[in-house]
Formats: C-alpha cells, structure tokens, sequence
C-alpha cells in the first residue's frame, strides 16, 4: 500500500483512489488469479488496471465496473501471450489454499474453457456477478452471457461425467 500512496498526486483524487485501491485490490486479484492461473500474474495484471483506473479516476461514473473490465480484459491480453509464446493454460498452479482434490479438478476443467466461457463462469460463481455485470465487462449482451454459461456449465458438465 506504501507504493501506492508515494506515487499519488496529493489531493482529494488521489486520496479517493487510495480508498479505492484499498476497497476493490483483493477482489481484483482473485478475479485475475481465477483468469490467468497465476498469483503473481493475477497481481501483474490487477496493478496495470489500477494504473488505468487511475488515470481517469475523477471522470469514472463507476470505476469498480471499469477495473473489473480492465482486469478482464489484461486477462486476456495477457493469455493470448502466453498461447503466443507456446504456454499452456491447462492448469492453474499457485492455488491460494490447499482446498481438496476436487475443487482443484473443477479449476482445471474451468481452465481448460474458452476464455469468454471461463469468465463468465468465474465471474458468477465465483464472484456473484449478475448477468448484467458480466454482460457489461465483456462488452456484450446478456444473452451472450447465458449462452456462454449454458456452454460452459454442458462442457463441465460432460468432462465431470468422464
């Protein structure tokens, strides 16, 4: 938190999105664990969309909508890299607890989903997003979000029953 005080303008902006960074950080960080698989590209992706957020912090109508895009959206950016490079994404390491074997299979079938999938996926079990919410930081419809859900959930669905 030390990082982000010294590098804020001083001022009631500065102080507001100190709050800010302080109410929504975790959140954003699970978010993007859950995404990318990896804590410290989860905390990677989480810093670059508070730096975004911060630059437009005093015209932002909501700007825990707008990070929550933003980290999805660093998600992806940052999963296409790995695909680009040859990494596989078919395994999340780093889980934050032990948990059991059976929450660590269902994170690896959810990893193994098609990006916009696994959002959705994540975003309302894990995070208990509405509809909308999912709908507005994937830029789409809600629609799309219940049939990317209803993809995603048949998929798990028939890997689960193998």
């Amino acid at each position: 938190m030390s990082v982000v005080r010294e590098t804020l303008e001083p001022g009631p902006v500065g102080e507001r999105f100190a709050d800010f960074y302080r109410q929504e950080y975790d959140r954003a960080v699970r978010l993007a664990w859950l995404l990318t698989g990896s804590q410290a590209g989860a905390e990677d992706v989480v810093q670059e969309a508070m730096t975004g957020v911060y630059r437009s912090f005093d015209r932002l109508e909501s700007p825990g909508a707008y990070l929550r895009r933003a980290v999805i959206n660093r998600a992806r950016s940052r999963s296409r890299d790995q695909r680009r490079d040859q990494e596989t994404v078919s395994k999340l390491q780093g889980e934050p607890s032990q948990g059991d074997a059976a929450e660590a299979g269902l994170l690896e079938l959810i990893a193994q989903l098609p990006y916009r999938q696994r959002v959705v996926i994540v975003a309302r079990y894990w995070g208990g997003w509405s509809e909308v919410d999912i709908a507005r930081a994937l830029g789409c419809r809600r629609g799309t979000v219940k049939s990317l859900a209803s993809r995603a959930l048949n998929r798990l669905r028939s890997e689960v029953e193998q």
